[in-house]
C-alpha cells in the first residue's frame, strides 16, 4: 500500500497537474508530472483510470496495480514532483510486472527515474 504522505487526493491538485503538467505516454498508461510547488514536500502520486478503461471492477483493479508498480519504484522516483498515472484501455490485459516497466519507462522518458 502507498503510505499517506504520498498520496495525492485533491481534485484542485489534480486540475492543477492536468494543466501546468508535462504528459508522456506508454502502451497502456500516460505519465503527467510537474514541478512541487513547495521545495520542501516530497513527492506525490495520484491515480486516475476513465471509463473508458472498463467498468468500476476493471478500474479499480487497473488502479491498484499501477500503484503497486509504483510503490515497487518509489524510492527511485525524483522527488520534489507531483505524478499523475492515467490508465489506459490496454491496461486491463496487463500484469503487475508489465505495468511496472511501463512505469519506469514513462519515468526514464520523462527524466524523473534515479538509479540507487
Amino acid at each position: 500500500m502507498l503510505k499517506q504522505q504520498y498520496r495525492l487526493k485533491k481534485r484542485k491538485a489534480f486540475n492543477y497537474i492536468y494543466r501546468h503538467g508535462k504528459s508522456i505516454g506508454s502502451d497502456c498508461l500516460t505519465l503527467v508530472f510537474v514541478s512541487a510547488k513547495m521545495k520542501d514536500t516530497d513527492k506525490r502520486v495520484g491515480f486516475s483510470a476513465s471509463k473508458k478503461v472498463g467498468n468500476s471492477v476493471i478500474r479499480h483493479k487497473s488502479v491498484r496495480k499501477m500503484r503497486e508498480a509504483v510503490r515497487s519504484l518509489l524510492n527511485n522516483i525524483a522527488p520534489d514532483h507531483n505524478y499523475i498515472f492515467v490508465a489506459k484501455e490496454e491496461i486491463k490485459n496487463k500484469t503487475v510486472l508489465e505495468i511496472t516497466k511501463a512505469v519506469e519507462y514513462v519515468l526514464r522518458k520523462g527524466g524523473c527515474f534515479h538509479e540507487n
